[in-house]
């Protein structure tokens, strides 16, 4: 079996490719980063005693049918096998013992991050200066994260719900890019969203400003 290598020539773990959503993990991507053993790919896996007996235990643990701990999808943007991330750790010990140890040095990581929330911080900056972004940028991409979450959780609190917050962003922020900009944003692909790309200084404080505003003063009625 070809050795797995468990960052790449810049340091990134390749967990960063493996999907994730909630609670699940996708296995055929660990299968895969694990350069796609013969004989371990997620099918097998499931066939072995051991598995079915833990699988059982972790759908009695959870109180959840096997559906909801396992299952597998069709397309290529969200297709493979997927499972709880209990199960996705059991996976990845029997897959390659390199792989099982980068996912616990993770999961400990998160520990800490719990203890210390700085350490969730230092990881985000890390992360976008990977990506050749630079301090200023990251303190505005940050400042947005906030103020969004602040002004959707407002929202919620009065009473707003489902398409509501596609109505408020909206209202928000169509009057400045000259579309509907929520509408726009979910057309494209996860890695393409950033309202901020291209925005001046003044249009960026603008964006903060104004949904701050909203965020601490309106109460949002829809008719």
């Amino acid at each position: 079996m070809k050795e797995l290598v468990l960052f790449d020539k810049t340091q990134n773990s390749i967990l960063g490719n493996v999907r994730s959503d909630g609670d699940m993990l996708s296995l055929t991507d660990l299968w895969k980063a694990a350069n796609s053993p013969n004989k371990k790919d997620p099918s097998t896996w499931q066939r072995r005693e051991s598995t079915i007996e833990l699988i059982d235990t972790v759908c009695n643990f959870l109180n959840t049918p096997k559906m909801g701990v396992l299952k597998s999808k069709r397309g290529k943007s969200n297709g493979g096998t997927w499972a709880h991330k209990n199960l996705a750790l059991a996976y990845a010990k029997w897959l390659d013992p390199k792989l099982h140890i980068l996912i616990n040095e993770v999961f400990f990581q998160r520990i800490e991050e719990e203890k210390n929330p700085d350490l969730i911080a230092d990881r985000y900056i890390k992360a976008y200066k990977k990506r050749g972004k630079d301090e200023k940028w990251i303190q505005e991409r940050f400042e947005g994260k906030v103020v969004r979450n602040t002004f959707t959780s407002t929202l919620a609190k009065h009473g707003v719900k489902h398409d509501g917050f596609r109505q408020c962003t909206n209202a928000i922020y169509s009057p400045l890019f000259g579309v509907l900009v929520y509408d726009y944003i979910h057309k494209e692909t996860p890695s393409a969203i950033d309202v901020y790309r291209g925005r001046t200084e003044l249009e960026i404080t603008k964006i903060i400003r104004d949904s701050t505003i909203v965020s601490r003063d309106s109460i949002v009625v829809f008719k």
